[in-house]
């Protein structure tokens, strides 16, 4: 029987712990035989009413006999236990949302553990040590085979549905969580960020842009997979490639790491001077000046691999994004993912006027008060989209579920019986567990919906856009953020409004079934009250023949 979160699995077996305990309480206190003297008073009582007298009794005796059968029936079914249909006989199994690596998720068990805090908090669920009662895990038929049905609903959907693993809000929440502290990281993209982006940068907005290469102005076209805001960011492709940028560019001092390279290092000595030389006795440093395009992206040691790989978070989040969004290619990828991790570190230009200890003039600090005071509408922004995160929502939605069916279960024994073992609320019952049960599968549609809607708002390079949305969410700059409300909104409509909506149009069928129900039993009722006035009628005229 496969459940739907951590917590159901747990929940499920407390539910039906407290609907033992109830139950054991109505049987040994004799109250389960009261529904029975029910019965029989209040079919008599109707027959009194109807003015049945003597000529109605077997009429009376069939009501209660075929009552008190149906009552037999809806105890038997929906109160009685048994130890076949126990829980600890059934494999209750959750299997997890597929992990940040991309890899197929694991099914966990209350038998195996699911290796989660539940596990020690929640273990007297399991042993039902809570309780000095034995048969806590007993399930009656009837609620034992909703279950089964319900789970085997939600499975079958799930695995009809293809195409369902592209869960775009996780990466969100992945870069929401990712961070750099490294510090030796942290330092290295300082100085990065002043002595290659900073002199590459000025250049570039200096220089005549009829000059720039073919290749250089296709990259920087709009509508490319780079496009004019590429040059905005320490990992331009354009820097990197473009004659005169990065691949001329050098770091201004050694870089710990880099071993010295000669035809590159060339105001390094290769070999010793001869003495009466300057430069006799000059010793080489420990380390060699990379140009800015290897100090970026070379293999293993370039501050892109660094930031991509620095920790396991970091490693899920890229291999997420790689096996989820579309990229033109594997490099591209990764330039996103580490444009988010440089936007995460927040590197500043150091001025050699505030290290000098010149400060500012008071017009200047004047200003950038102003500055300061305006960007707190920015702030407010900022608080309107995580006041719209939906990470706690989605989180929350799977345990207010499983809250929910330990509620149902753990009343449902007191219910039948307080309905006088009713037909009624036998269907009823199982209709409440059909319906909280598929709250899953419209969060599962919600979330499919929505990762289509997300890319349906970012079309063409939709790879690129995303991430570049997502890192604007977590950097200095302005995301679209009209989008983001709106799709905020549509998730939440679909979260919330799914399961609301699902389980209105359930409560509406379940009235208007009840209601037939009711005109069934109406029916029987008048088809005896017309059997007693058709053989009274018939009487009347038999006396009158004779006479």
């Amino acid at each position: 029987m496969q459940l739907d979160s951590y917590l159901e699995l747990f929940t499920t077996m407390y539910g039906w712990a407290f609907a033992n305990l109830i139950g054991e309480i109505i049987v040994g206190t004799g109250l389960v035989a009261l529904p029975f003297a029910l019965i029989v008073f209040r079919t008599w009582h109707e027959a009194k009413d109807r003015g049945q007298g003597f000529e109605g009794v077997r009429s009376l005796l069939e009501s209660v006999q075929t009552r008190i059968i149906t009552a037999l029936f809806v105890m038997s079914m929906c109160f009685a236990t048994t130890p076949i249909t126990s829980l600890h006989n059934v494999n209750m199994t959750y299997v997890p949302a597929r992990s940040f690596d991309g890899s197929e998720p694991q099914a966990v068990s209350l038998k195996g553990g699911t290796r989660s805090g539940y596990d020690t908090a929640m273990a007297d669920a399991v042993n039902g040590s809570f309780s000095k009662a034995g048969n806590l895990s007993y399930v009656p038929l009837w609620w034992y085979s909703t279950m089964a049905i319900s789970s085997g609903v939600n499975g079958a959907f799930r695995a009809g549905l293809s195409n369902a693993g592209r869960d775009l809000r996780m990466i969100e929440d992945m870069a929401r969580m990712a961070t750099i502290e490294d510090p030796g990281l942290l330092y290295d993209l300082q100085r990065f960020y002043s002595e290659c982006f900073i002199p590459a940068r000025s250049q570039y907005l200096a220089m005549d842009k009829s000059k720039i290469s073919p290749t250089g102005k296709a990259l920087l076209a709009e509508g490319s997979g780079y496009g004019p805001t590429d040059v905005d960011w320490v990992g331009s492709q354009f820097f990197r490639t473009e004659a005169g940028f990065y691949p001329n560019m050098r770091s201004y001092n050694p870089v710990p790491g880099w071993a010295i390279d000669f035809s590159r290092d060339v105001e390094y000595i290769q070999t010793p001077a001869p003495e009466g030389t300057p430069e006799h006795g000059y010793v080489n440093p420990d380390w060699g000046r990379p140009t800015c395009t290897q100090w970026w992206e070379s293999a293993s040691t370039g501050l892109r691999d660094r930031l991509i790989n620095n920790t396991s978070t970091w490693k899920n989040l890229t291999q997420k994004v790689q096996n989820t969004l579309t990229f033109a290619n594997a490099d591209e990828a990764k330039d996103s993912v580490a444009r988010l991790g440089f936007e995460k570190a927040n590197p500043t230009f150091v001025s050699p006027d505030r290290i000098m200890g010149d400060d500012y003039g008071t017009a200047t600090n004047i200003g950038r008060s102003i500055v300061g005071a305006a960007s707190t509408f920015g702030v407010a922004n900022k608080a309107l989209e995580a006041s719209l995160a939906m990470i706690p929502l989605l989180n929350a939605l799977p345990m207010v579920q499983a809250l929910v069916l330990m509620a149902l279960y753990t009343f449902l024994p007191l219910i039948v019986f307080l309905s006088g073992y009713d037909l009624k609320m036998m269907l009823i019952g199982a209709m409440a567990i059909f319906t909280v049960k598929f709250w899953a599968v419209m969060w599962f549609i919600a979330r499919w919906i929505d990762a289509r809607l997300i890319e349906a708002m970012y079309p063409g390079f939709s790879g690129s856009a995303i991430m570049q949305e997502i890192t604007q969410v977590f950097s200095s700059g302005q995301p679209q953020l009209y989008k983001r409300m709106i799709l905020n909104i549509l998730l939440l409509f679909l979260f919330i409004g799914l399961p609301v909506i699902w389980t209105s149009m359930m409560t509406w069928i379940g009235y208007n079934m009840t209601a037939g129900i009711d005109d069934i039993k109406g029916g029987g009722h008048m088809a005896n009250s017309a059997a007693q006035s058709s053989k009274a009628g018939g009487g009347k005229i038999a006396r009158k023949i004779g006479r």
